[in-house]
């Protein structure tokens, strides 16, 4: 199997929370325009424009060509470490042999991941303005009470937060009615996959909207539609629609069991999840799943054996095909979620408690990930301090009924040891 080869490029369409088309949904590079100076944007250009643009039959020369592209570099990055990535090659002689010698891919993609802007009603920790527009928000009123530290946020960029310039900007790229009705038509004649993410997507009236042309035009029933979603909302109106499509997934953003997610899913409540949770199982019949998803990160690591057994045991017992689980979302940036930053005597204490449970390979890779040093002692120095003040000062602000400290005092203590 090839290392390099994915069938993205060929059978994937993917709108980026700023309106700029990607290859997908890990790499951070925007797809050119054939002058190199500007970005594909939707509300601009159509699906159309950037499919065999220079780029992507550039792209797709080099990925036949066994040649590195730099927007993989996540994913070449997550399977040297064991980790399971995104990456497909399903199809690749097919799709190979009806790519033009100048990498022209006259078929249209059969899959599309859209993130419908940044419009979200929770500021999670790992998270930033470029997914919540709360998030922005906040940063926007703790600079109000401390100029200083917000100016130390952007200095500290992917160590801290994923920082954008647009804090408080509502990225609503959907409402540009001439692209919406070409993208609501591409979707409802080609795409059998399809992913929707926000933000938070059961907010976004046009996604009801795209659900509702593709009921009217009775495509639903040819397709696979995942909704990823923090289970704080949900709309009385899927219960037309989801059992008209095919198959439907709710990936369930959930990452701890009960105050636990509330700390890191802010101000989301428990109660609230589970009722959501119960109102998906309640459509299941016989085209449904929900998948737990968490964002595997340091502030939840040290559970992960529990949220595995507490998922299970909703679920009645054992997965099955109503019921999954996936690792796809874990958190590399900003570095100070990321759970190798913490202190090395804590990582292996966790690692020798998630090790007592068995569960499947990429739950072993975790492990194994947690024993292996990955920053110099200088550098994990410079992040323990920033997790500290970071979290410190964001605790403060919210008046959280529980700090960090309080829910992880293995972590504080060991933090401490080691900044000594």
């Amino acid at each position: 199997m090839s290392k390099i080869f994915c069938n993205f490029p060929w059978r994937h369409n993917y709108v980026h929370t700023n309106g700029k088309f990607r290859l997908c949904c890990t790499t951070a590079q925007d797809i050119e325009t054939d002058d190199q100076y500007h970005s594909f944007q939707a509300g601009k250009h159509s699906i159309d424009d950037y499919w065999n643009s220079n780029r992507m039959k550039e792209v797709r020369r080099k990925m036949i060509a066994g040649e590195k592209i730099r927007d993989c570099e996540r994913c070449y990055r997550q399977e040297e470490q064991g980790v399971q990535s995104l990456r497909s090659t399903d199809g690749m002689e097919d799709l190979i042999k009806h790519t033009l010698p100048d990498g022209t891919f006259h078929k249209s993609a059969d899959s599309m991941q859209i993130q419908l802007g940044n419009i979200c009603n929770l500021k999670c920790k790992m998270c930033s303005q470029m997914y919540s527009h709360m998030n922005g928000l906040e940063l926007l009123e703790m600079d109000k009470a401390n100029p200083e530290w917000l100016l130390w946020v952007k200095e500290q960029g992917a160590n801290v937060n994923n920082w954008t310039n647009d804090l408080g900007v509502k990225q609503e790229w959907y409402k540009n009615k001439e692209f919406k009705l070409k993208m609501f038509e591409h979707i409802s004649r080609n795409i059998n996959y399809l992913v929707v993410i926000g933000g938070e997507p059961t907010l976004i009236p046009e996604f009801y909207e795209l659900l509702e042309y593709c009921y009217h035009q009775d495509t639903l029933n040819n397709k696979y539609v995942a909704i990823v979603t923090n289970l704080t909302n949900t709309n009385s109106r899927l219960t037309k629609w989801l059992p008209k499509i095919k198959s439907w997934c709710i990936w369930a953003s959930v990452d701890g069991v009960g105050e636990r997610t509330e700390y890191i899913r802010y101000p989301s409540k428990w109660k609230k999840i589970l009722e959501s949770l119960e109102f998906y199982r309640s459509l299941l019949g016989k085209n449904g799943n929900i998948t737990l998803s968490p964002a595997v990160q340091l502030l939840n690591i040290d559970q992960l054996d529990d949220i595995i057994k507490w998922w299970k045991d909703w679920c009645g017992g054992e997965l099955n095909e109503r019921y999954g689980f996936t690792w796809l979302a874990t958190v590399w940036y900003p570095l100070i979620c990321n759970p190798n930053m913490a202190p090395r005597d804590w990582r292996l204490q966790v690692a020798d408690k998630l090790s007592k449970y068995k569960f499947d390979e990429n739950y072993e890779n975790i492990i194994k990930e947690l024993r292996r040093d990955q920053h110099s002692p200088e550098k994990y120095k410079q992040l323990q301090k920033a997790f500290i003040k970071y979290n410190d000062r964001q605790d403060q602000f919210r008046n959280v009924t529980k700090t960090w400290r309080q829910l992880l005092p293995d972590l504080e203590e060991s933090l401490t040891k080691s900044l000594k």
